[in-house]
């Protein structure tokens, strides 16, 4: 019973103190935020992407939201399923959450090479932090994997060929839509598109501008022609990206 009392009267102490027994020795783990750290790794290994998916055509990006550690060490790695961003709404900036679908059979590749990522220690004020951010990882068909250790040259069925616009045969313009004209819609619009190995479009989406104006960008896109390309004498796809500016026929010289 004198043993009993003993504990009892330590414990009061401890509490009357400020301290909790069991954890009076344990600091604050100190935390910081971050936005997207891709930039700011030391070493940042490209996710696998499994042949069987690529060839399915199953692509998209995938967001990991990670805690990195005090020596530079991400210790936790999560899919992102929402995101918030800024809008402008009326001219005033509003935060909206936005819904991410990232494809299933993409998420745990992306979470191994997050896992994997090393990063520089975080100093405040000269003391080491837990960083919390994302990595953003891309699957598609741009991406670029390094070649397989293989004693030939492997020739690409796809190249990326950055901005197109210079190397069509044929570039139609495209119509500026009464509608877009009408509210004074203007701008650029940026297309991503695919060429078969004949230089025939076989695919164009708008990944930028003005929403009145992508459709008319889209048409045109897929109007324009182009020469095969060859890499080692043989035809291969390409991907790139075509440029339409739309300019309002009153703002014209």
């Amino acid at each position: 019973m004198k043993v009993l009392a003993f504990i009892c009267v330590s414990f009061c102490l401890a509490v009357i103190a400020g301290a909790s027994p069991a954890f009076a020795q344990t600091e604050d783990v100190k935390v910081i935020r971050r936005g997207i750290l891709n930039g700011k790794a030391k070493s940042l290994p490209e996710p696998e992407y499994p042949e069987e998916l690529r060839v399915s055509g199953i692509e998209g990006i995938v967001k990991i939201a990670i805690t990195i550690d005090e020596e530079g060490t991400v210790i936790s790695a999560e899919p992102v399923y929402e995101d918030v961003r800024i809008v402008s709404r009326d001219g005033e900036e509003i935060e909206e959450t936005i819904a991410e679908s990232p494809h299933p059979l993409l998420i745990a590749p992306a979470q191994k090479a997050a896992m994997e990522a090393r990063f520089a220690p975080t100093l405040l004020n000269g003391n080491p932090v837990r960083v919390k951010g994302m990595l953003v990882y891309s699957f598609g068909a741009d991406r670029v994997d390094p070649p397989p250790p293989t004693t030939y040259k492997k020739i690409p069925s796809q190249i990326s060929g950055g901005v197109l616009n210079g190397k069509a045969r044929s570039l139609p313009a495209p119509a500026y839509p009464a509608a877009a004209q009408a509210v004074r819609a203007s701008g650029t619009v940026t297309v991503r598109v695919v060429v078969d190995e004949t230089g025939e479009i076989v695919s164009a989406t708008a990944v930028s501008g003005h929403p009145l104006l992508k459709a008319a960008a889209v048409a045109a896109a897929r109007r324009a022609k182009f020469s095969a390309t060859l890499v080692n004498g043989a035809p291969v796809r390409v991907t790139g990206i075509l440029v339409y500016n739309f300019i309002l026929p009153t703002d014209k010289k």
